[in-house]
């Protein structure tokens, strides 16, 4: 049986009010804890869905305190590609942060690393009422990008 897993940097008022609206989330304050705490709720194999919902813009995104751009995100691959083992065929990564639809080079070398889909929103995103303001973007792990595509279900 395949899950869906959302996990929350829940510091900061934005972050509390998005925990406060959900379930059984993986709460994370770095990478490190991000990945640890997905790998302990899914288990290899079953993850059909990982949602990521903490800050971004289209510099970046936070995991936490840890800021991951085109250039920081070699550091954290090793610890990203333990991901990879946890998706079912079909599986994919929701980034919930505002603006991160816009850096498609981000987008890619997330989905080379895990080696599944990374949808993204190009706008602001509402982590209450669970949103995006702009287009979504879908990137494969091969480097394609596609544009102004459906929420991913």
């Amino acid at each position: 049986m395949s899950v869906d897993i959302t996990a929350i940097d829940a510091s900061g008022i934005v972050g509390f009010l998005a925990a406060a609206t959900r379930l059984g989330e993986v709460e994370f304050s770095d990478v490190q804890s991000l990945v640890r705490g997905v790998r302990a709720r899914a288990g290899a194999g079953s993850l059909r869905r990982l949602n990521i919902l903490d800050h971004g813009n289209p510099d970046g995104i936070e995991l936490g305190r840890d800021w991951i751009t085109v250039t920081s995100l070699p550091i954290y691959r090793l610890l990203l590609g333990q991901l990879s083992e946890l998706f079912v065929p079909g599986g994919f990564v929701h980034l919930q942060h505002c603006g991160a639809g816009q850096n498609h080079g981000l987008l890619c070398a997330m989905s080379a690393i895990i080696k599944v889909p990374v949808y993204a929103g190009t706008g602001k995103h509402n982590p209450v009422y669970r949103f995006n303001l702009g287009r979504y973007e879908r990137c494969i792990p091969s480097g394609n990008c596609e544009s102004d595509v459906a929420r991913p279900d």
